[in-house]
Parts: C-alpha cells; sequence; structure tokens
C-alpha cells in the first residue's frame, strides 16, 4: 500500500508519499505517488498510562471497550496499569491479563507490572522473565500513597530498587482522605514533597500537577507525564463538574494549569491517565477520568487554535514514549518503523458529545470541547478507521520480537 499526503517527520512537515510493506513503512520520498490523504498524516498516538479495568471491573470498561475508545482517539498503542482488581503483582497474573488482551484487543496493548510490600525483593526476576518471553513491563504505577497497605510502598523500597520506575507521586502526610472535592482534602504538597524527596533519583513521574514538583523535575534526572485534564482543567471546573470532579492526584489551582500548559515544549510524555469509572461511582467519590479517546482531537484542536505546537504534540504523544519505554517500531514516522498514522483534517473541528464516544463508561469531562478526531487510523499498515467506520479487532499485544521478525522479512 501507498499512501500520499503532507507528513510529521520529526520537526518538518513534508508533502511526501509512504511505501508500506508488511506493516513497515519501506520508503519516504517526494515522487512515490499514492492514495492522497486528506489534512496532515501524524504519528498514531500511544499511550502509556491507561488503566482498562475488566476483570472484576468490567462493568466500567473492558480492553475491549477502552481500545476502541483509543483508535477512535487516533492511538495505536497503550500501556495498560497494574492495579486492577486482582492486583497484578506476579508473572503468573500478568500473563492471564496478557492473554486476556490476546483475545481481542482494537490496538496495541502492552501492560506493567505492579510492586507491593510482599514482591519488590523478587520483582526485577520477574521483570527479567517477562522480558525474556518478549513483553515490555515496566515497574508501575507505583503507589507511595494507598488505601491497602500492601500496595503502598515507602521511599527507601524505591530508592534501593534502582531501577527504571513509573510513580505516582503523593505523600501520603499530607492526604487527609478522598472526600469531595478532593483537591481540599489531598493537597498538592503531597505531590511537590514526594518529587522533592525522589528528585536525586532517575525514575518517570505520572500525571503531574502542580508547577512546583514539574519545576524540580525539569532540573533533575527525571522524566515528566503531565495529562489532559492536568493541561486543561482546574479547581474551578468544579462547579461544572460537581460530583465527578475527583481524580487522583487532584484538578490544581488555575496558575498550576497555565504554567503546565504554557510550558507544554518542556515536558517529556502525555498520557491520558486514562481511569473509567460509572457515573453512579463518581458520585460516590471514585477517582479518576476517561481520557484515552478524547486526548489526541483535544490536543490537535489546540493545534489549529494556536495554542500548542504541531511538532511538540507529535514529540510527546508518539516519538518519546517510544524512546523512553523501548516500544521497537513505534513512534516517528520513518522508515523501519511500523505504518501508523493518525490522519486530521484540521478544518475539521467538532465539539466533544458524550454519546459518541465509545469507552464503557459513557462519561467525559469534556463535553463542549472543540476537538478533530482523525478520520483515518493505519495500525501496523492496516486502515482501522476511515470516514467514521472503524474495523474492529487488529490491534495485538505487544513484543518485541514480532518486530525483529518483520523488520527482518520485510527490509
Amino acid at each position: 500500500m501507498n499512501i500520499f499526503g503532507k507528513i510529521i517527520l520529526g520537526r518538518k512537515l513534508v508533502e511526501a508519499g509512504i511505501i508500506i510493506e508488511d506493516g513497515i513503512i519501506t520508503k519516504i520520498g517526494k515522487q512515490i505517488s499514492g492514495k492522497k490523504m486528506k489534512g496532515i498524516i501524524m504519528p498514531a498516538g500511544i499511550d502509556v498510562h491507561v488503566h482498562l479495568r475488566d476483570f472484576e471491573e468490567s462493568h466500567k470498561e473492558t480492553i475491549k471497550t477502552g481500545t476502541l475508545a483509543a483508535l477512535n482517539g487516533g492511538i495505536c498503542l497503550v500501556v495498560d496499569q497494574p492495579n486492577t482488581k486482582p492486583f497484578i503483582d506476579s508473572e503468573e497474573r500478568y500473563i492471564e491479563r496478557i492473554k486476556k488482551a490476546e483475545k481481542w484487543t482494537n490496538v496495541d496493548y502492552s501492560l506493567n507490572i505492579g510492586l507491593t510490600r510482599k514482591n519488590y525483593k523478587e520483582i526485577q526476576e520477574i521483570v527479567g522473565d517477562l522480558r525474556n518471553m518478549g513483553y515490555n513491563p515496566k515497574i508501575g504505577e507505583v503507589f507511595l500513597c494507598h488505601e491497602k497497605e500492601d500496595y503502598q510502598i515507602d521511599y527507601e523500597i524505591i530508592e534501593n530498587l534502582k531501577t527504571f520506575l513509573t510513580i505516582h507521586a503523593e505523600d501520603p502526610a499530607y492526604i487527609i482522605s478522598n472526600e469531595i472535592p478532593n483537591f481540599k482534602f489531598r493537597k498538592r504538597e503531597a505531590e511537590i514533597e514526594a518529587v522533592r524527596i525522589l528528585s536525586e533519583g532517575e525514575y518517570y513521574f505520572c500525571h503531574i500537577s502542580t508547577k512546583d514538583a514539574a519545576k524540580m523535575i525539569f532540573k533533575g534526572p527525571s522524566y515528566i507525564e503531565v495529562t489532559p485534564h492536568h493541561l486543561l482543567l482546574d479547581e474551578g471546573d468544579y462547579e461544572r463538574l460537581g460530583k465527578l470532579v475527583n481524580v487522583n492526584p487532584p484538578l490544581r489551582k488555575r496558575e498550576d494549569r497555565e504554567f503546565l500548559l504554557s510550558n507544554f515544549h518542556e515536558i517529556d510524555v502525555l498520557a491520558s491517565d486514562h481511569a473509567p469509572h460509572t457515573i453512579e461511582e463518581k458520585e460516590n467519590g471514585a477517582s479518576g477520568y476517561p481520557n484515552v479517546e478524547t486526548m489526541y482531537p483535544i490536543m490537535m484542536g489546540l493545534v489549529f487554535k494556536g495554542v500548542l505546537n504541531i511538532f511538540d504534540l507529535s514529540e510527546k504523544i508518539a516519538e518519546n514514549p517510544a524512546k523512553i519505554f523501548g516500544f521497537k517500531g513505534y513512534g516517528e514516522i520513518r522508515e523501519g518503523n511500523y505504518a501508523n498514522f493518525a490522519i486530521f483534517d484540521i478544518s475539521q473541528t467538532e465539539k466533544i458529545k458524550t454519546e459518541k464516544l465509545h469507552s464503557k463508561c459513557e462519561w467525559t469531562p469534556y463535553v463542549g470541547f472543540e476537538a478533530i478526531f482523525p478520520h483515518t487510523v493505519v495500525i501496523r499498515g492496516e486502515i482501522v478507521k476511515e470516514d467514521g467506520e472503524i474495523f474492529e479487532g487488529f490491534g495485538r499485544v505487544y513484543t518485541d520480537k514480532a518486530y525483529i521478525y518483520h523488520h527482518k522479512n520485510t527490509l
């Protein structure tokens, strides 16, 4: 298959054609002809922070429904987090989850493994065994504060592991409760203090929400992840969201949000922290927002408005996640990588409506926000969305062995 159009290549917008063979980009050139794509051919996104529930929480999301939402939003690969019910903290539970994803996923799928007070001594051995199978587990999201004691990890354990960890940075000393609105009871100092204590190490800090913590990470060796809700929403949205407002870490003050948005070029990764709950659960104080479907489209809407740079967005949503997390063949549009594209007509803005979304939880905090959804999505050379029609079931579980096989047999 050949396609032609305006392509994001690194930090350049180039009009060229792409030759795709066996799901791999084999050549990019201005003299190559092909199916003309309207708009801008972006790399499909990689969302390294999703909670797809399933197992005992399938009433609010499953791997199938969550990855369908991801596909519609231009995401080609998701990284599921281990704090499911039951928790994924062993090789056996990890493989059980992987086998569930193998039965049906609409985008490519990877899975992290959980760190607990019971498994921290053998966690690196577990990770090594899973990597030998070709999987790409990272340890995390590691919780410094959790309602269950086994999942609340001390600083000492984190520092002694001396390995790559993705960390939920909220110090329990500054968390009073999770009442609504929880920004009154989960203090911003919780995040700031956690980052300060760990600032000497090299970690991946999930969903940073305060300007103080961000400034510390910018100066240090660690990576910083930011979510759409901490870029676009703040405490003032409580009036609109009401009982649905809770998220961890909480929405912060307007100055925090504005700082993160104006320094978007400094962050490493944009991720959704897709955390679906039913309306009833939200009204009872559950924390989390569905985000995987709306993240890329809302950000492209901000590109259209001139708020964000399109090259920065491509870097934070695709290139950097692939590099930091070691996903071979993903990220940039370049020869030798998988043909993973999200194609946007920058003039086709629409307002987000709940009834047009695909998450099983059936709500969004972004009703009425302007967005640009991709009209075409390509995963490993397969057109999986085109002109409003979605073709399901083309995703697969990520293994680096699959890339090596395809790469050697294509180039």
